[in-house]
């Protein structure tokens, strides 16, 4: 199954935040739409990540100038992406091998969706379930 398949069943909103936002409100909308990771952007261009384990760090090292501190400041910004066409267990080996759990789908230039390791490892599971049915009934047969 391709990213483009996932992004299809997925048909969520994108979230994102522009670089010059503070972490509080970032946390704030992150919190409100129940996601673990949004986009940040620079007039409207891919310019990093900000997702859960960024804010932990943050939290943990400067809570109480939370309000204070600039997205631009403390994303994440070597980023892996993905295509639209790329294989979802390539991602998922991507995911894993690199120890991250959000990435972004662009094409071209433009950013058209998130894909979650949760996501991936959704796709994985349906398709070795269905694997293990045909493979039982092609042992066993349809009784």
């Amino acid at each position: 199954m391709s990213v483009r398949e996932i992004l299809k069943e997925k048909q969520t909103s994108l979230l994102s935040i522009e670089e010059d936002h503070n972490v509080l409100e970032a946390a704030k909308l992150m919190a409100a739409s129940k996601v673990g990771s949004i986009m940040v952007t620079f007039q409207g261009k891919l310019a990093g990540i900000f997702t859960e384990r960024d804010l932990m760090r943050i939290v943990a090292e400067k809570y109480e100038t939370l309000p204070k501190i600039k997205l631009k400041d403390v994303m994440t910004t070597q980023l892996t992406v993905a295509s639209p066409s790329d294989e979802v267990d390539d991602v998922l080996n991507t995911m894993i091998s690199k120890r991250f759990r959000h990435m972004p789908v662009m094409e071209d230039d433009l950013i058209i969706g998130l894909i979650s390791i949760g996501d991936a490892v959704k796709v994985k599971l349906s398709k070795t379930e269905k694997e293990m049915h045909i493979l039982r009934e092609y042992m066993y047969g349809t009784h």
